[in-house]
């Protein structure tokens, strides 16, 4: 079970760190991949060649199979750059200033609810990177093996969304809903009109292109969404 301080940030950055992905794949797709966290560096497509694109990128932590549980980029022993573990750093950091013990630790344990997930510990890994995303103000992030059933979660410096747009906004709520990592619903709307500029009313978010009607059920949890341009 999750701590009462990650739960919030997972509630403040979901929105967004799922738009940004949705926007990553709709830029690069199943291309392929290479990192380099030595010169800080990751590249989509064939490096060398002019249709690859490359950003910056960092190690947030890895989820491993053998040990069951989660290293914060920080703490792993090959010791990397700072400045390849700049995001990983600022998730501690407000770990500690905020209490979050999932934050704050070197290692977390992947849970005991999770047995049956593949890859292993992908919701605790997602979980944390989006904390780490909040921590860090930067949202596109990708996670891939790196063998063993290892996989590496990095934070990508570069990529840009365009201005929110109603049916993107509409599918971004409703999958991240869907996807049962929200506790507190009005806090997620909150939070990402604020990280878009947008604003909320408490009933509807106002869109460039329109208005999107937010339907909250007795427990406060979304329950239907209204466009309208």
């Amino acid at each position: 079970m999750r701590s009462a301080g990650l739960s919030a940030l997972v509630d403040d950055g979901a929105f967004l760190a799922h738009e940004s992905q949705l926007h990553l794949v709709d830029v690069h797709g199943l291309e392929s991949w290479t990192f380099d966290l030595e010169i800080g560096s990751f590249t989509f497509g064939a490096r060398g060649t002019p249709a690859a694109t490359t950003y910056g990128v960092e190690l947030l932590g890895s989820a491993a199979p053998g040990p069951r549980s989660w290293l914060w980029g920080w703490a792993n022993p090959a010791g990397f750059r700072s400045e390849v573990l700049r995001a990983a750093t600022a998730a501690r950091t407000l770990g500690e200033q905020r209490g979050v013990p999932e934050l704050a630790a070197p290692e977390v344990p992947f849970r005991e609810d999770g047995q049956d997930e593949d890859p292993p510990g992908m919701r605790l890994a997602y979980e944390l990177s989006v904390a780490a995303r909040v921590a860090a103000g930067r949202w596109f992030a990708y996670s891939g093996d790196v063998g063993g059933g290892t996989r590496a979660w990095l934070l990508l410096e570069g990529p840009r969304l365009p201005e929110p747009d109603l049916v993107r906004t509409v599918r971004v709520i409703g999958e991240t809903v869907q996807a049962g990592v929200l506790d507190d619903h009005r806090r997620a709307l909150a939070s990402y009109a604020a990280l878009r500029g947008l604003e909320w009313d408490g009933t509807a978010l106002h869109l460039p292109q329109g208005r999107l009607a937010v339907e909250l059920d007795a427990h406060g949890r979304i329950s239907a969404l209204s466009g309208t341009a």
